[in-house]
């Protein structure tokens, strides 16, 4: 006896579903592998496969979509076998970019704390030479062997499940209408996620306090696709109407009328500014962190004034550049620094040592055109752009371009010739990933962590040397050091994520010549933001009002203790009491410390809503 032909076309319903649900639980378990030590709850890993289903059928269905519509014409028109080939070709394509997108987004989670979006894409396709600097041995192999598995179990799913199932079966005008209504209705169903008002978003898979298990729920591809069709235009960030968010953050923004204490020996110092790559609080003594990785930048900190609580803007440097230099805070899922137009807008604090006549420049090993650092450097009043390019084929470089020792030597020499006083600016390069050394690794490199650490020492070595150096220079008297480090980082720890406020926990200290006698060897204990780096380098040579609308001066008498962090997905706060972290795909509070989170109404949690809100706002406009 012949089976019902609406039992053939259910079975390949589910057939092509089961191809796309087998690439998706791939997908899970291969980012599972790759970031296993990040689950502190092991029973965790199951409830993410189970939770994440939703995501997973909503996509999947999405592609089941076409070919639904396709089969039914085929029934009511067409009546007869077509060609397998469009499948085939329908099919393939999105395949393929699913691959691409798993062998990347591995890496770049385990770097960056967060999975593969469109800045991530934007950000790759503009600096191909930095992500390459970034790839390992060990990446390359374990890309390798997903890639090779991936199109193993794609094929023999397609053409052992999928191709047996699709086959052409004769069926009445009335068995077609039940196939398609029931069809449509299930397909909706599940890619709406339901019938309820709300459609369907990543935070429906949430269910743990641990961020990694709900990120291994959420679908990689269905979160990247629905990134990719984001726009600009419309802010991430609208939790409230504009008047309400700027009566609540009016309160943390800092005020004209700031008196502010004077710390330098004279009006118009020499200034360097140190950007440090990569560098959290966790390898220095100082800040409560490791021993013996940072003994000279420890010394420096003694030396001079330490600021212990201070928080980075973001997760890259591309946003801590802007928040040093223009005192302007992350967008989340953008960064004005790739917007030139906009960029060019931005005030920045080598324009006013510019117009005082300072010499100004800037020094980088790696490319200066990397996240459009040149541009932005050129066009706010820096004139000389020292980078890669500017040293000989010989000179000894890493991954990501010549050795910082190597930048610093060029640097001394350069600021003995130039006209004084002088502006410059130091950005550091070999503590980046993936933690180039040649030579011995001072803490080994079986892990990242270790490579992290070794790396760290070298840049610690190598500006200890630096500023040793300098101190024999006439014009140290005059100078005044500021250090700060670009941006938060997971190492060497590897177990703060984007929502905690420790991996934005970074160095931010000040010492030199130029200080005053007492204020060296303080140490300031209360919460500062890295944004406020540039009011204060303002107010070291102007008297003008400061055009930095989020950045406060770091010797404010009476200043708010307020540091607000940012990354793609994630937004904190942090005062001198309390802390709180926001997941937004999620849509709910990702970690607190000494507060109680009852609702959506809480002040500190609400001042954070209004002040991105705001600052997505400002990023538009420009």
């Amino acid at each position: 006896m012949n089976k019902p032909a609406w039992r053939s076309h259910i079975l390949f319903l589910l057939s092509y579903f089961l191809y796309w649900y087998v690439l998706f639980l791939f997908d899970r378990t291969a980012f599972l592998i790759s970031n296993w030590s990040k689950f502190e709850d092991k029973s965790d890993i199951l409830y993410s496969y189970l939770y994440g289903i939703r995501l997973d059928a909503s996509l999947a269905c999405y592609f089941i979509a076409l070919p639904f519509i396709f089969y039914i014409i085929q029934l009511l028109v067409i009546k007869k076998p077509v060609s397998p080939w469009w499948l085939r070709g329908y099919t393939l394509v999105p395949t393929v970019l699913f691959a691409l997108i798993t062998i990347v987004n591995n890496p770049l989670y385990e770097s960056w704390g967060e999975k593969i979006s469109k800045r991530a894409i934007l950000l790759g396709a503009g600096t191909v030479g930095g992500v390459t600097s970034s790839i390992d041995l060990g990446m390359l192999i374990f890309a390798a062997i997903t890639v090779v598995l991936y199109f193993v179990i794609a094929h023999y799913t397609y053409h052992g499940i999928v191709v047996r199932a699709a086959k052409y079966r004769n069926q009445n005008w009335s068995s077609i209408l039940v196939v398609f209504v029931t069809g449509a209705f299930v397909l909706f169903a599940f890619i709406r996620g339901g019938f309820g008002r709300a459609t369907l978003n990543p935070s429906a898979v949430y269910f743990s306090d641990n961020t990694t298990s709900n990120h291994l729920a959420v679908n990689t591809y269905w979160a990247f696709l629905k990134d990719m069709m984001k726009s600009a235009k419309k802010n991430p960030y609208r939790f409230m109407s504009e008047e309400e968010a700027q009566q609540i953050i009016n309160p943390v923004l800092p005020k004209t009328s700031d008196t502010v204490e004077n710390v330098l020996r004279m009006d118009r110092p020499n200034v360097v500014l140190i950007l440090l790559e990569g560098m959290v609080a966790q390898v220095f003594e100082e800040l409560g962190g490791e021993k013996g990785i940072t003994p000279n930048l420890d010394k420096y900190m003694r030396e001079g004034v330490n600021f212990t609580r201070a928080y980075s803007a973001a997760d890259r440097s591309d946003k801590g550049m802007i928040a040093v230099m223009s005192g302007f805070p992350s967008q989340g899922t953008e960064s004005i620094i790739q917007y030139i137009p906009k960029h060019e807008k931005l005030p920045a604090i080598g324009q006013i040592y510019d117009s005082l006549k300072y010499s100004t420049s800037f020094y980088h090993g790696g490319q200066s055109q990397f996240y459009n650092f040149k541009s932005y450097m050129f066009t706010h009043g820096i004139e000389r752009v020292v980078d890669n390019a500017d040293f000989d084929l010989h000179e000894k470089r890493n991954s990501w371009g010549v050795y910082d020792h190597v930048v610093a030597e060029r640097m001394l020499q350069d600021l003995d010739e130039d006209k004084k006083p002088f502006f410059s600016i130091f950005y550091t390069l070999v503590n980046h990933e993936p933690y180039n050394l040649d030579g011995g690794y001072k803490f080994g490199k079986k892990t990242k962590a270790d490579m992290y650490r070794s790396t760290a020492y070298y840049t610690d070595t190598m500006i200890g040397n630096f500023v040793e150096r300098a101190k024999k220079k006439g014009w140290y008297d005059d100078t005044i050091f500021v250090v700060v480090s670009d941006h938060g980082n997971i190492y060497p720890n590897e177990k703060y994520g984007l929502e905690h406020p420790k991996r934005y926990h970074i160095p931010l200290f000040i010492f030199g010549g130029a200080l005053k006698e007492e204020w060296k060897g303080r140490k300031m204990e209360q919460v500062v933001s890295q944004l406020d780096v540039a009011t204060t380098l303002w107010n070291f040579v102007s008297d003008k009002p400061s055009p930095f609308k989020y950045s406060f001066d770091l010797f404010t008498r009476s200043r708010l203790n307020v540091a607000f962090y940012n990354s793609n997905s994630t937004f904190g706060i942090v005062t001198n009491e309390q802390a709180v972290g926001y997941d937004v795909l999620g849509g709910k509070v990702a970690y607190k410390e000494g507060v109680k989170i009852d609702s959506q109404k809480d002040s500190l949690i609400r001042i954070a809503k209004g002040y991105y809100q705001e600052v997505f706002k400002d990023f538009q406009n420009y």
